[in-house]
């Protein structure tokens, strides 16, 4: 079936999110008073029914949709202006996005939903990161605001986001969701529980939407979000979420068909315990080491940053493996093009970038330095400049005393220290087919002597 992509296309009425006005940050969240804005309608199980054609629904279950579970968790009051109807006419008129936000949104979808529904907040905040950066976690505005949820440097860090050479918060897409929940967790209690004013502080700032309703005050005007005096952009942002809303919970009604999205989690959060390459994790996995590096998109060196957080988003049906190999993983083959080494008393950084063939400036971006005193004990990651895999000492020493060639096929006596990985790429092959021409699993353990193909 054709889709019709209209719902999402607003997103080119403003670009990437320009958070530049935002203010008044404040470094935690607090929990939000309900807004005057919210309606806990009751909606019938089926009464998304609207979303789908009836194709889609002969193939699964409403309760299998997840835009229906998107659409039945909406809580905000419907308001009809011309406002909100600008907007929904230009989403009608634009429709040559959805595909594209659709297909990006896929894979991080449910887990979000799934944490606006632990909040208990309003689902419509759903449409923010398909406004500001149509759900590209790599997007970037012209006032420097990054990811899904758009935010410049500063706010990302009042909201606990880091941003170093290694890691950008604002690009991890679970931080950055929470952390943008917790931003408008701490806005709607600011504005006392109004939604609406919440929604356009999130785009003009808060000391921005706060000094419109104190001129509204003063003059003796209403202080709804419709009647403050606020910046053009602002004034369209708010109906253009209402309008994107109100297309999802009524898309039969405007002609609209949705793509189906399974209502299951599509990735989960693995955590490899301390710094990984991720071709090393995309090789244990058995993912593509470009669609592991697309689904991290905040690790910016390929690997998980020495400081950590060492969590990697992996799809559900490669994550169980990347588990298992991990805990068999020994520490020097994490990393492919580094090494490790530990600081000892005299030692400076120039000493130990002429000792290993590197710069200074190369060793203190792969430590994230900004300085140059270092403390003894301290371990440094050492960039080699070689692409080959770290492989255990047990096969790199004397390689032919313990292998020999028995016609087409290679034979092999474990070493202390092996592991499956450690051969696999000392060998060049891959490491499941090893397992699997040797009977093993990724649960196998390797004892000294034992002979593998």
């Amino acid at each position: 079936m054709k889709l019709r992509t209209a719902l999402l296309a607003a997103l080119f009425l403003s670009g990437c999110q320009n958070l530049s006005h935002q203010d008044d940050r404040a470094i935690t969240a607090i929990e939000p008073i309900k807004s005057p804005q919210v309606s806990k309608k009751t909606y019938k199980k089926h009464s998304s029914r609207m979303l789908f054609g009836d194709e889609q629904l002969e193939e699964m279950d409403d309760t299998d949709n997840l835009w229906v579970r998107i659409s039945d968790d909406m809580q905000l009051d419907s308001h009809e202006n011309s406002r909100v109807r600008q907007q929904r006419d230009w989403l009608l008129r634009n429709d040559k996005h959805m595909a594209t936000i659709a297909s990006r949104a896929e894979p991080y979808l449910y887990l979000m939903v799934e944490e606006i529904e632990r909040r208990e907040l309003p689902m419509e905040l759903i449409t923010i990161p398909m406004i500001e950066s149509m759900f590209d976690p790599n997007a970037r505005s012209r006032s420097n605001a990054v990811g899904l949820w758009q935010f410049v440097p500063a706010t990302g860090k009042n909201f606990g986001l880091r941003h170093d050479n290694w890691y950008d918060g604002r690009r991890d897409v679970l931080a950055s969701t929470n952390a943008a929940l917790d931003y408008l967790e701490y806005l709607n209690r600011f504005f006392d529980g109004d939604w609406l004013q919440t929604l356009a502080a999130y785009n003009a700032g808060e000391g921005r939407v706060r000094n419109a309703i104190i001129r509204n005050q003063k003059a003796g005007r209403p202080t709804d979000y419709w009647s403050l005096d606020l910046p053009r952009e602002t004034r369209m942002y708010v109906p253009k979420i209402l309008a994107m809303a109100d297309m999802i919970r009524n898309a039969d009604k405007y002609n609209v068909t949705l793509p189906v999205l399974a209502n299951k989690p599509q990735l989960r959060t693995i955590n490899t315990g301390g710094q990984i390459d991720l071709n090393v994790a995309a090789q244990l996995a058995g993912v593509s080491a470009s669609q592991l590096k697309a689904l991290n998109p905040a690790l910016k060196r390929g690997m998980t940053s020495p400081r950590g957080p060492y969590n990697l988003l992996v799809p559900v049906e490669y994550a169980d493996t990347l588990e298992l190999a991990l805990a068999d993983l020994p520490q020097r083959e994490r990393t492919r093009g580094v090494r490790s080494y530990q600081v000892t008393s005299g030692d400076t950084l120039s000493r130990i970038a002429q000792n290993n063939g590197v710069s200074v400036q190369q060793l203190k971006l792969a430590n994230n330095l900004r300085g140059n005193n270092l403390r003894r004990g301290q371990t440094l990651m050492i960039p080699t400049g070689s692409s080959k895999a770290v492989v255990s000492p047990a096969v790199q020493s004397k390689p032919q005393q313990v292998a020999k060639r028995s016609g087409g096929k290679l034979q092999y006596k474990v070493r202390s220290g092996d592991s499956l990985w450690s051969i696999s790429q000392a060998h060049g092959v891959n490491h499941d087919e090893l397992a699997k021409w040797n009977g093993l699993n990724a649960k196998s353990s390797l004892k000294p002597g034992m002979k593998l193909v």
